[in-house]
């Protein structure tokens, strides 16, 4: 089967324009850096809640590289890697399928992988808001709704889980995330077919562009089925107290590594090792600070990372090839 591979859309040639006229590669200092660096951040929530959270991302790389860091907010995957590719960004942070699909196409450079308490690995979860897909009652699991709010005390919820057929999502609709989304496409994909099940034409799937508007899909009804990374519905217990309950945790796909950190071919050797020690040194910084105060876990949930080895997204590049098939 054939699936969606870095789509050029109306929505990424006008990004890239822009960045060409307002960021000339030709501007260096006396080390060969860029004179200014631009930072690339696709939303895992709405994209407003990305751009507040984002200028303190870009203010630590500007004051610990000692050049001026601008951040801007692509509408996908697709967008950043684009951007990187052209070498009108320089910085972003991908998940492993679309980070795989730009090495491959654009020599993008993975430099770390995140960790999220302490694991540099997260499954997709399947979704459900209808209860007859559990093959028993569900389980009800209360755990604390960690706030991305600063200053606002966590609560504790509701959080439903069961065992549930997958095969029962042949027909229906169902909420993906983008389809260069390694939990929220390729590895759910992977999985259907291993049920006999084409995600292309033997189901209604809809891309609605972040984990947790795939959350609020199901969570709405607009679908009875929706992926997303595990446990998407906790980024979003705190708005909607209930969508623990409603929306039901019913099946996984395996493991997939983490996302990171990559950078566009090009970046002198000292800039590559000095933006990876940035990075590295801002996640040692806030270790000890409350959740909703770190940078990064209030922009993708990390609390850390590891450095990148070659062979980790070696699991994504074998689901590629078995999807592309």
């Amino acid at each position: 089967m054939q699936i969606p591979f870095l789509q050029r859309g109306l929505g990424g040639a006008l990004l890239l324009l822009l960045l060409a006229s307002c960021c000339p590669r030709d501007q260096v200092d006396e080390r060969g850096w860029p004179k200014q660096l631009v930072l690339g951040l696709v939303p895992a929530l709405e994209a407003d809640a990305l751009i507040d959270n984002l200028d303190p991302l870009a203010d630590w790389l500007s004051k610990e590289l000692g050049v001026p860091v601008r951040s801007f907010v692509p509408q996908d995957y697709t967008g950043l890697v684009e951007a990187l590719g052209a070498q009108r960004a320089d910085i972003g942070m991908l998940p492993p399928f679309a980070a795989f699909l730009g090495g491959r196409r654009y020599d993008i450079e993975s430099i770390l992988v995140s960790t999220r308490k302490g694991v540099a690995g997260y499954r997709t979860q399947w979704m459900t808001n209808d209860p007859s897909v559990c093959d028993g009652e569900p389980v009800v699991v209360e755990r604390i709704c960690e706030s991305r709010s600063r200053g606002r005390e966590d609560v504790v919820r509701k959080f439903l889980q069961c065992n549930g057929d997958l095969t029962q999502v042949r027909g229906e609709s169902v909420a993906f995330v983008d389809p260069n989304s390694t939990s929220g496409y390729l590895f759910p994909a992977v999985q259907l077919m291993e049920y006999g099940i084409d995600p292309e034409k033997d189901m209604k799937g809809i891309f609605v562009r972040g984990h947790d508007a795939a959350a609020l899909a199901v969570y709405g009804g607009d679908t009875r089925f929706g992926v997303a990374y595990e446990d998407s519905r906790n980024m979003l217990c705190e708005q909607y107290p209930d969508i623990g309950e409603k929306v039901i945790v019913f099946n996984h796909a395996p493991m997939i590594p983490n996302d990171g950190v990559q950078l566009r071919p090009g970046l002198p050797d000292d800039l590559r090792e000095a933006i990876t020690q940035a990075f590295l040194k801002l996640a040692d910084a806030q270790v000890d600070l409350p959740d909703s105060e770190k940078i990064l876990w209030t922009l993708y949930e990390i609390d850390g990372f590891k450095r990148f080895e070659p062979g980790m997204y070696d699991p994504v590049r074998a689901a590629y090839e078995i999807v592309r098939r």
